[in-house]
């Protein structure tokens, strides 16, 4: 009898790659690497993932879905478009706290392969929709200058890459958070 799929090993082996892929470059990581990782046999990795270009796709893939599914249940709260940008900054700073290794796979150089990349982008973009609404819906209240809303997006989720990035271990995301947010508004302000 063939064995069953599950989701918790799905997400157990993702994990995993995430770890080991974010350790070395793309060329140098065996599936054996991944599975031992995971506490798997080789097989179960297969079972799952055809190949290792599969794996990777599917492990950035799947903490884009994570990070959008948190941004979508957060922000309906929150109606106020500077109060928005700063549930995103935490929602992302949070979300990747103890999620450096997924960071680092998605701010790395990891494979590329045309056909993939689309479905990488159309995560990114739901992403920068949200920021770009945000910005938009505070230049409509009156609450931000007109500012090219989709470089604003960019430049505010740059920020927010940045601190995640770049963060020391005293850093709070509360401190980080007051920061981004202060910065941006401050340069967006209509009475600055």
């Amino acid at each position: 009898m063939p064995r069953v799929k599950t989701v918790g090993k799905k997400r157990e082996i993702l994990g995993a790659a995430a770890k080991v892929f974010a350790s070395r470059d793309f060329h140098d990581v065996l599936i054996d690497d991944v599975a031992a990782t995971a506490g798997v046999g080789k097989g179960t990795i297969y079972r799952y993932f055809e190949t290792k270009e599969d794996l990777y796709f599917a492990t950035v893939l799947d903490g884009l879905d994570e990070l959008a599914l948190t941004l979508d249940r957060s922000l309906p709260q929150e109606a106020s478009p500077t109060r928005r940008l700063e549930r995103i900054a935490r929602d992302i700073l949070l979300f990747f706290w103890n999620r450096r290794d997924l960071l680092t796979l998605l701010q790395g150089e990891g494979p590329r392969f045309a056909e993939r990349e689309e479905k990488m982008q159309k995560r990114r973009d739901a992403v920068q929709r949200l920021v770009q609404q945000a910005i938009l819906d505070g230049i409509e209240r009156g609450e931000f200058r007109g500012i090219d809303a989709r470089i604003g997006a960019e430049l505010f989720r740059g920020m927010i890459r940045a601190a995640a990035c770049f963060r020391s271990a005293e850093d709070s995301v509360d401190e980080l958070v007051s920061e981004i947010l202060g910065i941006f508004t401050r340069g967006v302000s209509k009475t600055a």
